[in-house]
């Protein structure tokens, strides 16, 4: 495991904690990895009922490390991140998210691929893609308006502001907005009503679930990595990922 990717057994949940406060929960190659990892256990290990994703106080990520980025596009259009998203809309077991204060970017497309999302009032997220002259990926050019509506995706996407925790229970992107110091507890409450259940029904019911929309994400996330891959060799990108460092 990475050393910024905290795992843990909580009763019947097996928890995946985002630790790296030092860079606002900043997501890394490694990270990607290690999350990608933990999950790919918790789905093998028959105790598990659920999968808890959380970060730290007041942040759940602040998205990509952009450091990861400065080198432009990948040559084998393969991307860490890409990798995860991949383990974690195939993670046969429900993942609850447990999401507090920044939830930019990556940190909100996850959730788009979680089965329960627990948010704090506090809370706000942001699909920031076109502010770095990047376009939408992680499968939100399909799930998003299929979520909430054309008129209000094409809203969030295409300025690029953030949103608060009320709007994004109106719009069903995140089951309740729950007091902070009470976010694990609701989450290891839905983990344990989940553990009373049959576990080869849940894994079913999943799967029956996600099944209608797995081939339209499929050909979404293969339009949206073509696009993806052109834009990050574009001059506008280099020059807004520079422009990010040199204003930090």
């Amino acid at each position: 495991m990475s050393g910024h990717i905290i795992t843990s057994k909580v009763e019947s949940a097996y928890c995946i904690q985002l630790h790296r406060p030092e860079k606002k929960n900043a997501l890394t190659a490694e990270m990607y990895t290690a999350i990608a990892d933990a999950i790919r256990t918790a789905d093998g290990d028959d105790s598990i009922s659920a999968i808890i994703l959380y970060g730290i106080e007041g942040c759940f990520t602040s998205g990509n490390d952009l450091a990861g980025f400065r080198d432009g596009p990948s040559p084998d259009r393969i991307y860490p991140h890409n990798i995860y998203i991949d383990a974690l809309r195939h993670a046969r077991k429900p993942v609850i998210a447990v999401v507090d204060g920044l939830c930019l970017g990556i940190g909100t497309i996850m959730l788009f691929h979680c089965d329960f999302v627990y948010a704090g009032p506090k809370t706000h997220f942001s699909l920031p893609f076109l502010n770095l002259g990047l376009s939408p990926e992680g499968g939100t050019s399909y799930i998003l308006p299929h979520l909430i509506g054309y008129q209000k995706a094409a809203e969030i996407i295409l300025l690029g502001e953030r949103f608060g925790a009320d709007l994004a229970e109106q719009m069903g992107l995140v089951n309740g907005v729950v007091a902070a110091s009470e976010l694990m507890d609701r989450a290891l409450e839905v983990a344990g009503k989940l553990a009373t259940k049959d576990a080869d029904a849940i894994l079913a019911a999943k799967a029956l679930l996600k099944s209608g929309m797995n081939d339209a994400v499929n050909t979404a996330l293969a339009r949206e990595l073509d696009l993806f891959n052109e834009r990050m060799a574009t001059p506008e990108v280099s020059e807004a990922i520079a422009g990010f460092f040199k204003n930090k």
